[in-house]
This record gives C-alpha cells, structure tokens and sequence, in this order.
C-alpha cells in the first residue's frame, strides 16, 4: 500500500481529525508529541509546527503510472478546497511512502507553498460531507468537457499560482490579483479587444444569472482590474483609495467572486468552444456606441495631419458599404 502525507498550513477547524471521502486532514495536537517529532523530523524537516495538519491518503492500486495519478489527486485535493471556500491554505512538501519503506519526496514548485495567510482557512467537521458533495458535483461525467479544455486548464493553473502567493498589502505583496484577473480573462473574455469591460460586464452578468451577484461586483471588479494595470505596467499601487479597496472584506468579497466565476464556468459553460463564445456574447457584447466612442478617442489622440487625414479618407470612403467578414476574400 503506498501513503501519501502533505503538510498543511493555514488551517482552522473544531475538529483534530477531517475525514473526506477519499483523504483525510488530521491535525498535529499539543499533546501528541510522536506526531510532531515524525512530522517534524522525518516527514517535513525543520516545517511542520503543532497546530498544522497533516494530508493522509491511501492507495492499493499497482500500476506504472501510480505516482503520477497521486501527484494530480494532491493537487486536485488543494484546488478545490481552495475552491470550496475562501482562505490561505497552503500545501506543501508532499512525501509519499512506498511498500517497501522508502520515502519519496516531491521536488518544491510554486502551487506546494507556505503561505502567510491574509483570510485563515476554516472548515469544520459538519462541513466535509458538503465539501463531499460539491467534489461530486464538480467533477460528474457531465462537467469533463469544461474541466479537460485548454480554457479551464488555464484557469485552473492561475487560480492555483494566485492562491499560493502571500497577499499582504502593506508590504507590496498583492501579485496574486494578476493571477486571479489572467484566471477571469481565460473564462469570461476569448477576445483580445475591450478586455476589462467584457470581463466585469460578464461575469456581474453570469452571477446574477445564477443569483449570486453581490451588488457591488462591477465596481470591485473594476478596481481590482485596475491594480492589475498598475502592477503589471509598474505604476504606483498604494494610494489613500487603493489602501481602502485592498482592506480585508473587500479582499474577501473579491476572493469570493473569483471561486464562483470559477464553479459557475464548470458547471454551466457549453463543451463545444464555439458555442461557449456564444454565450459568453450573450451574457455581455460590445455595442456599437461602444466601439464608435473609442475609434472618436483613438482619432483625437493622432497627432499627424496626414495620418488624420488618411483615416478620415478611409472612413469617408468605406461610408455605406456592405461590411464583409473576416474570411470573405
């Protein structure tokens, strides 16, 4: 029988034992000192601490490909518990024990981290048939389509690096939201144009569909997209508004938002691509005035008298002619 164990962090429970249907948390307690010393000493040297828990799974099955099915159950695990429910819980050092006694350990990578938790995870021992249950839901036979896409895929993998970053305001370290708005940006908007409009617009829009949409979620939306700009273009982060848009139940109802985007894509966005574009111009599309007020700004903004000229002459000459399609010769 193989054993895997995975130090977990940030985690606050009543109970000292989690049981899942098919993993089990259990918690390293004040008074059970064996537990600490193997956990501290020969399971994950020098990084466990009493009050952490400790990942447990078995497997009996045999096979070539066992280690790399164990791997994709650990991260499965952390991914929709993270998903289940807002909060820091960190994974790491994720060791697996084999048959014959020897200890296998996974190489560090940035998923399997310790982090210092801005929203302490809580689950308690009621809550894990809940958590049972929504897994099933989550990953019926119905919803692989969605779960398998390049889309999702994408998704998934920047949810996990976002919500593996220390979040600390105060200290700079708030990466996590480019993370979450490249999660936003690969399910709501396919589109390379009007991004941060279609990505607010569509997801207020799916969430009140489902009716779950907090009323201020454009708006949230549209700050935290903001500070996305400002990071990833070097701008100034921290002002007196951005300090009060980054306190801790704004962070909350942000974190919230992007988990239900995330569930909701699963469980409700067509298989076939296409058609999920399709839906995804129904929820929200760019209107014309839309895009007749920013041809108007780009046109102000050319500073070149010819080149104003050119586009008036093309805009002139284009004036009540049938549009063709991109794939019209």
């Amino acid at each position: 029988m193989y054993r895997v164990s995975v130090l977990v962090k940030n985690l606050d429970s009543n109970s000292e034992e989690l049981n899942f249907a098919k993993f089990k948390l259990k918690k390293i307690t004040e008074d059970d000192d064996d537990l600490f010393q193997k956990a501290r000493n020969v399971l994950f040297p020098g990084k466990a601490d009493k009050c952490d828990y400790i990942y447990e799974r078995n497997y009996t099955a045999i096979g070539s490909n066992l280690l790399s099915i164990i791997i994709k159950d650990i991260e499965d695990a952390l991914f929709l518990l993270r998903l289940f429910k807002v909060g820091d819980l960190g994974f790491l050092s994720p060791c697996i024990h084999k048959p014959d006694g020897t200890l296998l350990r996974q190489f560090p990578y940035r998923i399997m981290t310790d982090i210092c938790p801005f929203i302490e995870y809580e689950i308690q021992d009621d809550e894990c048939s809940k958590f049972d249950n929504f897994v099933s839901n989550i990953m019926s036979q119905n919803n692989q389509q969605s779960w398998n896409s390049p889309w999702f895929q994408t998704a998934r993998r920047f949810f996990l690096y976002g919500s593996s970053k220390e979040f600390n305001p105060i200290h700079n370290d708030v990466d996590r939201i480019v993370d979450y708005m490249v999660t936003m940006e690969s399910i709501l908007v396919p589109e390379s144009n009007f991004i941060g409009s279609r990505l607010r617009k569509r997801a207020a829009s799916l969430l009140r569909r489902y009716n779950i949409c907090q009323g201020e979620t454009e708006d949230l939306l549209k700050s935290f997209y903001n500070l996305r700009s400002k990071i990833v273009h070097g701008d100034i982060i921290f002002s007196k508004k951005n300090n009060n848009i980054l306190d801790k139940s704004n962070v909350r109802k942000f974190e919230k938002i992007i988990r239900d985007i995330i569930i909701i894509s699963i469980l409700a966005m067509p298989e076939d691509d296409n058609n999920r574009k399709k839906y995804l111009k129904n929820l929200f599309d760019i209107n014309d005035d839309d895009r007749a007020k920013k041809i108007k700004e780009d046109f102000r903004a050319i500073k070149d008298t010819e080149k104003r000229n050119e586009v008036s002459d093309f805009i002139t000459k284009h004036i009540g002619k049938p549009l063709r399609s991109k794939t019209e010769n």
